[in-house]
């Protein structure tokens, strides 16, 4: 067990931001199966895990943005692996990738939700890494965008979150990884229906923040009509970020089909 006095490694704070990446702010606690599992692997305390996970928190902007401060004993290694995330990007959450799941042995279970972002099931090796690293990226901008929307679909109020999707307005495959990607006004949350219409460019969305439909759109389905019915109609403004005028811009150009 590791003294309450000894330095973290890097090792060690790269998991810890794996962790905050992966997890729902909820899940942080000393409590958390996976927070218990990381402090046994790595021979400290799950409340030492835990506020070394919300340490490094304290230097996301996107929490401060909320007002969320986060706890104010981060050291000069939380700063340099946060400063080393905000310009590497999906480099460093790669790396982390790597570490949490090569270095360290879990001898506590990890929870299912953590096991499906992992994907037991894919092969080990750079391709697994790769595909883990985008899993955790897409689900801390899933869990920030059910914060910044209060966990409702921003367009008919649907709250059952099996249901409710992370929408990237400007695409996740043409996003700049390092400032675009995981910004929290390049998305919605909409309900599994309206994001495949948004994705595919049947709906888009003004810079007034009204819907708009395509006009290839038709009337014959209850599934066109579904889509029509919000033609015009405003999005429920999220609590901080507001979509981006540049990403809204680029699906009204490049995606909507006009």
């Amino acid at each position: 067990m590791a003294g309450r006095g000894d330095k973290w490694s890097r090792e060690e704070t790269l998991a810890a931001l794996f962790l905050y990446l992966a997890l729902p702010s909820k899940k942080v606690d000393k409590t958390g199966e996976d927070v218990q599992a990381l402090a046994k692997a790595i021979g400290r305390t799950p409340n030492a895990v835990a506020l070394k996970i919300w340490n490094l928190a304290s230097f996301d902007e996107r929490r401060r943005a909320r007002g969320k401060v986060g706890m104010t004993h981060a050291s000069k290694m939380d700063e340099m692996v946060w400063v080393e995330y905000s310009s590497a990007g999906d480099e460093l959450v790669e790396e982390a990738t790597e570490v949490f799941l090569n270095r360290f042995d879990f001898e506590e279970p990890l929870s299912d939700e953590l096991k499906e972002t992992i994907g037991f099931d894919l092969p080990e090796g750079k391709e697994r890494e790769a595909i883990v690293s985008m899993r955790v990226n897409q689900e801390f901008f899933r869990n920030t965008l059910l914060v910044n929307y209060d966990s409702r679909c921003c367009l008919t109020g649907l709250s059952n979150k099996a249901l409710l999707v992370a929408s990237h307005i400007k695409p996740w495959i043409v996003s700049d990884p390092k400032t675009e990607r995981l910004a929290p006004d390049n998305g919605l949350l909409l309900n599994a229906l309206h994001d495949k219409a948004f994705d595919r460019g049947l709906i888009t969305i003004t810079k007034d923040l009204k819907i708009v439909v395509s006009g290839v759109v038709g009337h014959e389905t209850p599934e066109d009509e579904y889509l029509w019915r919000y033609n015009g109609k405003p999005i429920t403004l999220p609590k901080r970020f507001v979509p981006r005028a540049e990403f809204i811009e680029y699906h009204n150009d490049m995606v909507f089909k006009g």
